[in-house]
C-alpha cells in the first residue's frame, strides 16, 4: 500500500496543483458564478433554443428533432431535442468528470494540463519538467484566447491532444494494452468532443510521427512488430470513431449540401478574366480569410510583436496618448486604438507558445538524438505551411485543392495548434536530456549557444531596432488614416513599435532567466538537487510568463454574473411578434441578418449565424436575398409615405415565397408586417423545367414564384405527364407543426402542383399523402415542390434520415462496449499488479 501511495501521491498532488491553478485564474467562474462573455457561444445560445426547449415540453416518448427552422428558413443538426438511440453507460464518464472544474472555461486548460501531464509522465520526464510541460502547453495564448471567444469543443479537442501521443508512445514502446486504451481514448474523446478540424489537424502530425516509426522498423527489420502496431491502431481509430458516429454522420451529411461542399454554379471570371479553379469545399477566399503572417510567426517567441490584438489598449506612456492630450482630446487612463497591424480582418489575440519554451525547443533540437524529433519537427513545419494560408499561396493552393478533404475547413491558422503541441515536447524532452546528463558537452554548447543567439537574438534587435524587421503598417490602416490628423498615425506607429520592444525584452528577460539555471545546473556539484531546482524554476518561469501574457486577453474584467440565455430579452419587436400565433412564419431582422442570432432565439429567422450553412441558401443570399434587403433598407430610410416601403415589400419575391411576415428594423419598436409574404404553401399555375443550377438562380429574377414554379431538369421523372391546371378554388393550408414533422390539408378538383415554403433537403425528409410516401422536388431553388391529385388529402412531411438514426444506435452501444473495455483493461492491471505483490 506505502508503495502504491509513494507511486500515485505525485500524480494526485499534481492533479491538486493543476486544479489550484485553474480555480486562481477563472476564480470569478469558480467561486462567484459569474461566466465569461464569450461571443460565439452567446450566439450558440440564439441558435434556436427557446424555440427548441418549447418542442421538447409537448414532445411525444421517443420523439426526436434533428431539424431546426430557428436560422436561415431551416437547417438539420444544428440544435434539436431528443435521441432516436436508447441512452447507454459511455466512456465519456471520464471526460464528464474533468469537465466538472466548469465546462465553459476552467475546465478546458485542466483538461491540456492533465492531457499533458500524461504524455510527459509516459515520456519519463521528472515530476517538476511534467508539470512545466502541462502549463507550456495549456497556457500558451490561443488556448486562453478561444476560451474567451466561446470556441469551447475547439479547446477540448486541443486539451485532448496529448493522449493521443501518449498511446502512440506506449504503443511503439510495446506496451500495447495501455497504449491501445489511452491511443483509443485520445481518438474517441477528440471525436467526441466534436471539432473536426483540430482532429484533423493532429490526423497529420500523427501520419509524420506514424512515417517516423515505420521507417524505423523497415531499418530493425522488425516487420512483425511493425504490423501489430499498426492493426492495434487501425482496431483503436475504428472503435473510436463508432460511438462518435452520430456526430460524425451529421457533419458528413451537412458538409455535402453546405457552404463546405461544392457549388453547382458555373464559376465567373475575375476583373482579369482568370477563372479560378472550383473547389470541391470552401471557396478558397473565405477559407484563407485568416491566415498567419510570415513574420507575424515572431508572436510565438513576442507576443506584441503585431500589437497584440484588434482594438488593444495604450496607457498614459504611449505616444498617441500623450499626443491626444496635448492636442485637447479628452482621454481616460486607457486609450483603445489601432495596435494590431497584420494582414487580417480583426484578431483577440496572438499565437504565443512562451520566450523560454522558444529557446528550450530550439535547444532540445540540437541535443535530442531520437530521430523521432525530426518527425514532430517536420510535422510542426508542415502545419505551419498550412497556418500561413494566402501568404504561402503557392503551396497552400495546392494542399487547398487536392489535400483530402482540407478545403473543408476555415481559418486556417489554428493549425498553429500543433506547433504549439511539439514545442513543448521537444523543449522539456531535451531538458530531461540535459538535466540526466546524458548530453556531450560539446553538444550541450554548441545547443545552447545556438538557441540563446537564435532566440535571444531576435528578441535584441526587436527590443533594440524593431523597425529593422518590422515597418508597423497595415493594409487596414487605409480605412481610417484619412480620417485622423498625421500626428495621430504617426504616434501610432511609434507605440506599435514601443509594444514590439517592450515585450521583445520581456521575452529576452526570460530567456536569459532560463539560460542562467542552465549555467548554474552545469556548475552545481550535486546534479540530483541542481536538477530538481531547474525543474521546478523552469516550472515558474514558463507559467509566470504565459500566465502574464494570458491576463492581458482573458481576466476578470471578462466575467458577468449575466448568464448567456439572459442576453435574449424580450424586445418590443419581440413580444409583438410572439402574439402572432396564425400558423408558423419567418422573420427578417434588418440589421446585419446573416450574422446575428437575437432573431432565431424566438422567432423563424431568415438569417441567422452559422459557420455551415447550407450553400443553395448562401447562393440565395448572394444572388436574391442581399439585394431585397437593401430595396427594404433604402425605403425605410428615404420613405415618405407607407405605400413606399409596402412597394419595396411588393419587390421582394424571394422574401416573400420564404414566408417573411414580419420585418424588425428597430428592435424597441414594433415590427414592420409584411402583407406580401406568400404563407405556408400554395399552388401555381405554371412550371418551367431548366438545364442546371445557372438557369435555376437566374430564373428567380424574372419569375414570380406565386404563380409560377422553377425546376431543375434532374426532377424531370416526377413531373412526367403533368399539366399544371389552374383552379382557383384549390386550397392548401398548414394545419400542424413541428420541426421536424408538417401536415397539411389540401383540396382541389384538379391535379396541382405545390410548392411549400420549406427548404428543401435531401435525404432525410419523407413525404406522404394520406398515409402513402410519395417523391417531392426542389422548387425556386431551395424550396419543395410536390404534386397534389385532386380532393381532399393530407399532406405529411418528417425528417427522420435514416443515416442519422443507423449512427446513433452504432454510437449508442459502441460508448458502451468501449466503458466495458476501459474496465477489462483496469481490471486486468489491477490484477496483474496484486499477482506480482502476492508473489
Amino acid at each position: 500500500m506505502k508503495d502504491l501511495l509513494k507511486q500515485w501521491g505525485k500524480h494526485i498532488v499534481a492533479l491538486i496543483l493543476f486544479l489550484g491553478l485553474v480555480m486562481v485564474y477563472f476564480s470569478p467562474a469558480v467561486f462567484d458564478g459569474k461566466v465569461v462573455m464569450q461571443g460565439d457561444n452567446i450566439k450558440a445560445v440564439g441558435m434556436g433554443h427557446s424555440q427548441m426547449d418549447q418542442y421538447a415540453k409537448t414532445a411525444q416518448p421517443g420523439e426526436f428533432s434533428a431539424w431546426s427552422d430557428a436560422m436561415f428558413g431551416g437547417m438539420p443538426y444544428v440544435t434539436g431535442y431528443g435521441q432516436p438511440a436508447p441512452s447507454m453507460p459511455s466512456y465519456t464518464i471520464v471526460d464528464g468528470w474533468l469537465k466538472k472544474v466548469g465546462y465553459g472555461d476552467a475546465a478546458m486548460v485542466f483538461v491540456g494540463l492533465v492531457s499533458f501531464y500524461l504524455l510527459m509522465c509516459i515520456m519519463g520526464v521528472n515530476w517538476w519538467l511534467a508539470i512545466a510541460g502541462a502549463i507550456a502547453f495549456a497556457f500558451a495564448s490561443y488556448n486562453i484566447i478561444i476560451i474567451e471567444a466561446g470556441h469551447i469543443v475547439k479547446a477540448y479537442v486541443i486539451g485532448y491532444m496529448p493522449v493521443t501521443l501518449a498511446g502512440m508512445a506506449l504503443l511503439f514502446r510495446r506496451s500495447y494494452l495501455w497504449g491501445a486504451v489511452l491511443f483509443l481514448l485520445g481518438v474517441a474523446l477528440s471525436l467526441a468532443n466534436g471539432h473536426i478540424q483540430i482532429t484533423y489537424y493532429l490526423v497529420l502530425l500523427c501520419l509524420f510521427i506514424y512515417i517516423g516509426y515505420v521507417i524505423k522498423k523497415i531499418r530493425e527489420k522488425a516487420y512483425g512488430e511493425w504490423l501489430k502496431t499498426s492493426l492495434i491502431m487501425v482496431a483503436c481509430v475504428i472503435l473510436a470513431v463508432l460511438p462518435n458516429a452520430q456526430g460524425m454522420y451529421s457533419n458528413w451529411d451537412l458538409s455535402q449540401h453546405s457552404t463546405r461542399g461544392a457549388t453547382e454554379l458555373t464559376p465567373k471570371p475575375d476583373a482579369s478574366g482568370k477563372v479560378e479553379k472550383v473547389s470541391t469545399g470552401l471557396d478558397k477566399d473565405y477559407a484563407f480569410q485568416w491566415s498567419y503572417g510570415w513574420k507575424e510567426l515572431l508572436t510565438v517567441l513576442v507576443p506584441n510583436t503585431y500589437g497584440g490584438s484588434s482594438g488593444g489598449t495604450l496607457d498614459s506612456s504611449s505616444e498617441l496618448y500623450k499626443e491626444l492630450k496635448k492636442n485637447g482630446a479628452q482621454v481616460g487612463k486607457e486609450l483603445r486604438t489601432y495596435t494590431y497591424w497584420g494582414d487580417k480582418i480583426f484578431t483577440s489575440g496572438p499565437v504565443y507558445f512562451g520566450a523560454l519554451v522558444c529557446f528550450l525547443f530550439v535547444l532540445g533540437m540540437f541535443v535530442v538524438r531520437n530521430r523521432m524529433k525530426w518527425w514532430l519537427f517536420a510535422g510542426s513545419v508542415f502545419l505551419t505551411f498550412l497556418a500561413l494560408g494566402r501568404n504561402f499561396d503557392a503551396f497552400n493552393d495546392l494542399m487547398f485543392h487536392y489535400l483530402p478533404m482540407y478545403n473543408k475547413f476555415r481559418t486556417v491558422e489554428m493549425a498553429l495548434v500543433i506547433p504549439g503541441l511539439v514545442f513543448p515536447i521537444i523543449g522539456i524532452w531535451g531538458l530531461r536530456e540535459i538535466l540526466a546528463q546524458k548530453v556531450d558537452e560539446a553538444r550541450l554548447k554548441k545547443g545552447f549557444l545556438w538557441s540563446l543567439g537564435l532566440t535571444g537574438g531576435i528578441c535584441v534587435i526587436l527590443w533594440l531596432m524593431p523597425s529593422l524587421l518590422l515597418n508597423f503598417q497595415s493594409a487596414y490602416d487605409a480605412q481610417f488614416q484619412n480620417q485622423v490628423p498625421e500626428w495621430y498615425y504617426t504616434a501610432l506607429l511609434m507605440d506599435r513599435a514601443s509594444l514590439a520592444s517592450a515585450d521583445a525584452l520581456r521575452s529576452l528577460i526570460f530567456i536569459l532567466l532560463g539560460a542562467g539555471l542552465l549555467v548554474w545546473f552545469w556548475k552545481a556539484k550535486n546534479k540530483k538537487t541542481a536538477a530538481t531546482v531547474v525543474s521546478a524554476g523552469v516550472a515558474v518561469l514558463i507559467l509566470a510568463d504565459l500566465w502574464t501574457v494570458d491576463r492581458r486577453y482573458l481576466n476578470d474584467s471578462n466575467f458577468v454574473k449575466q448568464q448567456p440565455s439572459e442576453m435574449y430579452k424580450e424586445t418590443v419587436a419581440d413580444e409583438e411578434i410572439l402574439k402572432d400565433t396564425d400558423s408558423t412564419f419567418r422573420v427578417l431582422n434588418i440589421n446585419n441578418p446573416w450574422q446575428e442570432t437575437n432573431t432565431s432565439y424566438y422567432h423563424h429567422s431568415i438569417g441567422g449565424y452559422h459557420a455551415v450553412k447550407l450553400r443553395r441558401y448562401q447562393e440565395l443570399i448572394d444572388h436574391r436575398l442581399d439585394g431585397e434587403l437593401r430595396g427594404i433598407i433604402g425605403a425605410l430610410q428615404k420613405a415618405q409615405t407607407a405605400d413606399d416601403v409596402m412597394s419595396a415589400l411588393a419587390a421582394c419575391p424571394s422574401l416573400n415565397m420564404l414566408n417573411t411576415r414580419y420585418i424588425i428594423y428597430n428592435p424597441e419598436q414594433q415590427p414592420l408586417r409584411n402583407p406580401y409574404a406568400f404563407g405556408n404553401a400554395w399552388f401555381v399555375d405554371k412550371l418551367d423545367i431548366v438545364e442546371n443550377a445557372d438557369a435555376e438562380i437566374e430564373a428567380l429574377n424574372t419569375i414570380n414564384p406565386l404563380v409560377t414554379a422553377v425546376v431543375d431538369k434532374r426532377f424531370q421523372k416526377d413531373l412526367e405527364g403533368f399539366v399544371p391546371q389552374k383552379d382557383s378554388t384549390a386550397t392548401i393550408v398548414l394545419e400542424e407543426y413541428r420541426p421536424n414533422r408538417l401536415t397539411y390539408k389540401s383540396k382541389a378538383d384538379k391535379e396541382q402542383l405545390a410548392v411549400f415554403s420549406e427548404v428543401y433537403y435531401q435525404p432525410g425528409w419523407t413525404a406522404t399523402i394520406d398515409g402513402k410516401e410519395v417523391p417531392h422536388f426542389r422548387a425556386d431553388w431551395i424550396l419543395r415542390g410536390m404534386r397534389v391529385p385532386a380532393g381532399e388529402h393530407t399532406i405529411v412531411f418528417d425528417f427522420r434520415p435514416q443515416g442519422y438514426v443507423t449512427a446513433a444506435y452504432v454510437a449508442s452501444y459502441s460508448s458502451f462496449l468501449i466503458l466495458l473495455l476501459l474496465i477489462a483493461a483496469v481490471g486486468w492491471s489491477g490484477w496483474q499488479y496484486w499477482k506480482k505483490n502476492k508473489e
